[in-house]
């Protein structure tokens, strides 16, 4: 018999009497390899087998237990109240009915108080044109009427009625003109007086003596009433 197996194996698949020994003995132990997963998970199978049957065995042995135990009376108390309450909320929402809650309003800011960080609330008004506004108003020291905002560059009427819907227009004039007291120069920083017309100013108060109102400008031959009253609201004598 074995020397049939070599015969084949040698015959058939080209192994040496060497390498068919080899193989004949690796056979068997390939059997037993194979062999042993089911073997070891047959144990184990029935050993969970018997222990089940010892926990059917011991669950049988237990009393009986009432399954309408007592409940805890705290239990039971809470669970009345909640009860209660959730009847009460559920009573008050059909008497009185929910409300929709009102948005919350902002204050309202007048145009004089308003700086460039809230000017930007306004579609329309970035960064950089909030920042002019805020510096010719400071320059000027204040509006007396709302069409000064259509001096700043960028702002046509259509912003301008925009701006004062969100911050209503009030004159205010924070910084006057001591017209008397100041210097060329110092004239010549306001936005409505050139540095001509501040020469002209000057020398005519140095020859004439004191402004004492600001219809005394128009003794100066260059100066036209309407340019008088543009500057007349800030003049301080």
């Amino acid at each position: 018999m074995a020397d049939k197996l070599f015969y084949f194996l040698k015959g058939y698949l080209g192994f040496t009497r060497k390498e068919s020994r080899g193989f004949v003995f690796v056979i068997p132990l390939l059997l037993v390899l194979h062999a042993v997963p089911s073997l070891i998970s047959g144990y184990l199978r029935s050993v969970e087998q018997k222990k089940y049957r010892r926990y059917l065995e011991a669950a049988d042995a237990l009393p009986e237990i009432s399954l309408q135990s007592p409940v805890n009376s705290d239990t039971t108390l809470r669970t009345a109240s909640f009860q209660e309450e959730k009847g009460k909320r559920g009573t008050e929402r059909k008497a009185g009915g929910l409300s929709r809650p009102q948005a919350p309003g902002l204050n309202t800011v007048l145009f004089p108080e308003a700086g460039s960080v809230e000017l930007q609330m306004v579609s329309g008004v970035g960064p950089v044109l909030s920042a002019r506004i805020e510096a010719f108003r400071e320059k000027l020291g204040g509006f007396h009427s709302p069409a000064q905002l259509l001096e700043v560059y960028g702002i046509d009427g259509e912003l301008a009625d925009k701006i004062y819907a969100v911050f209503p227009f009030q004159a205010r004039i924070v910084r006057t003109i001591a017209i008397n007291e100041l210097e060329v120069g110092e004239l010549a920083n306001h936005p409505y007086i050139g540095f001509g017309e501040a020469k002209v100013i000057v020398a005519y108060r140095k020859q004439h003596g004191p402004y004492t109102r600001a219809a005394d400008l128009l003794q100066i031959k260059i100066f036209t009433e309407e340019w008088v009253d543009r500057i007349a609201p800030y003049l301080s004598f």
